[in-house]
């Protein structure tokens, strides 16, 4: 059983839902099938969405394993609230990039998100090899 990693990648699936609602609906009114047509603003969201395809999937393998095996629930879950918090500021960053706080947004989502990720392959070479 994995209760923490179950809400947080149900969490994950939430946003990834929208996601891919907000890219439907710029393709739908713009009568796009495949690629941006050009769109800028196509292209940010299908990044935004691609983004986060790109991500939540490994993040969530090892934090079900970290769960697994064993690691502490308050670790679990601060990395799984980081986790979600970096997704979200790195999809508003980029949907904000032409403005101040778009690109630092978008730095804190990918700079969490790899502090997530760095802790979790820690945590589970140590629960592993110790």
């Amino acid at each position: 059983m994995l209760p923490l990693t179950s809400i947080f990648a149900s969490l994950a699936a939430l946003i990834y839902i929208y996601l891919t609602i907000r890219v439907i609906a710029i393709r739908r009114s713009k009568q796009i099938s495949l690629g941006t047509g050009g769109i800028p603003q196509l292209e940010t969201r299908m990044r935004q969405h691609g983004n986060f395809n790109e991500y939540a999937p490994i993040t969530l393998l090892l934090l079900a394993m970290a769960e697994l095996q064993g690691a502490a629930s308050v670790l679990i879950c601060g990395l799984g609230i980081a986790f979600l918090i970096s997704r979200v500021a790195h999809a508003f960053g980029l949907g904000l990039m032409r403005q101040p706080i778009g690109l630092k947004l978008r730095t804190l989502g990918v700079l969490l998100c790899f502090a997530v990720l760095i802790v979790l392959v820690i945590t589970l070479l140590s629960l592993a090899l110790f």
